[in-house]
């Protein structure tokens, strides 16, 4: 257990001292590869394979397409047709919430940002306080975060897991099932009156084709994620004659160094624990100890969700500490799946370095304190719902 507790505490300091994830995480490895291996050829050995390992250059591109379309997605403008389009089929109060809900199915760093003016813009006129702003848009934000594939997050997932992005995004729905619900524990923002304008079906499918031909390209027709986003991506580009600046910041923000060394550095994190073994001997001493595993399950990547605010932090540290209590006859496959994601998700949500949540508690001009107190409620009972799935339903 002691290397893995020097592994840990190494990670959280380095990405507290705000060294990118991606290069914490490879320096994780390589502290655990030389713990273990010395600097002998085993250890050379487990670097040299964990960098031409073919699965980790897949994701690359994945994650980097991925990126690189929600740019261009956002810089084309299909965001703001969306928003103007939902206006004329809603109130303010259900844009405030189906607006970042949708916009959060983009997954861009602080994507949050993009869908808070809307919601203010929606509130405006109405007694909601800033922290109450903060509270929705944060909270519907984030309900697809472990659930919809165009996340990096759970593409990484599904590679440490052994499992389709389809598989996390069907035994994780319950999660996001209980976020939509908890959701409506927040104070409503904006007026329940609709504006009465006519429904605008075109604009609203207009603003919505793109992901929905990912979707179906990759689900109905098998088609692979990487070749559905690269079809989409072009097809926007040439349909919508998109300038080589917007292309070019796109490829920028998807192809950046930090990326690239973040999938790298979750892929040499989990093959440094498999070779180490040290990952079986933690399972052994669990026994020994009498801990549930089920509690530890939810609760080693809720801690370094909660200390570092990052998704892909509790999936490359937490998830492949854990990776040996799943599917074992304490914990089944699905319900170790659903308590990881469960307790690095609510760590997340919870973690007040979380870049959401620090950029709009900024633009609202509101308290931290009062904010994550409006949050405890939704996040206590994802959290409880989360643990009765899994040790009944999913047992």
């Amino acid at each position: 257990m002691i290397p893995l507790l020097l592994l840990f505490v190494l990670t959280i300091v380095l990405i507290r001292l705000k060294i990118p994830i991606g290069v914490a995480l490879i320096l994780g490895a390589i502290f655990l590869g030389i713990y273990h291996f010395r600097l002998s050829g085993e250890f050379w050995e487990m670097l040299w394979q964990s960098l031409i390992n073919l699965q980790t250059w897949k994701l690359v591109l994945t994650v980097a397409l991925i990126l690189t379309f929600a740019q261009i997605f956002e810089s084309a403008g299909f965001v703001k047709s969306m928003v103007s389009s939902l206006e004329s089929f809603l109130s303010p109060s259900w844009v405030t919430r189906i607006a970042p809900a949708i916009i959060g199915l983009l997954p861009m760093p602080g994507g949050a940002m993009v869908s808070a003016p809307i919601v203010k813009e929606m509130g405006r006129g109405t007694h909601t306080t800033p922290e109450q702003y903060t509270a929705a848009n944060y909270w519907w934000r984030h309900v697809w975060e472990t659930t919809w594939p165009l996340y990096p997050s759970i593409i990484l997932a599904a590679a440490v897991l052994k499992v389709s992005v389809w598989d996390v995004a069907r035994i994780n729905f319950p999660i996001s099932l209980t976020c939509i619900v908890a959701g409506f524990i927040l104070k409503r923002v904006g007026s329940p009156k609709r504006s009465g304008s006519k429904p605008n079906w075109i604009s609203l499918i207009g603003s919505l084709w793109p992901i929905m031909l990912i979707v179906l390209l990759s689900i109905v027709f098998k088609i692979d994620l990487v070749l559905s986003v690269m079809v989409v991506l072009a097809i926007v580009i040439i349909s919508r004659k998109i300038a080589w600046p917007l292309i070019k910041g796109g490829l920028k923000e998807g192809f950046s160094l930090d990326i690239i060394a973040l999938i790298f550095g979750v892929m040499t994190l989990m093959y440094a624990i498999d070779k180490t073994g040290v990952a079986a001997v933690f399972y052994s001493e669990l026994l020994q100890m009498h801990i549930p595993p089920l509690i530890v399950v939810f609760v080693v990547p809720f801690v370094v969700g909660i200390l570092t605010g990052v998704t892909s932090a509790y999936i490359g540290v937490g998830f492949p500490i854990v990776l040996p209590l799943l599917g074992t006859a304490a914990v089944s496959q699905s319900a170790g799946m659903l308590m990881a994601f469960a307790g690095g998700f609510m760590g997340v949500m919870s973690s007040p370095v979380h870049l959401c949540l620090v950029l709009t508690i900024d633009f609202f001009k509101a308290s931290l304190i009062k904010t994550l107190a409006k949050l405890i409620l939704p996040i206590l009972l994802t959290s409880v719902i989360s643990w009765l799935l899994a040790a009944v339903v999913y047992h």
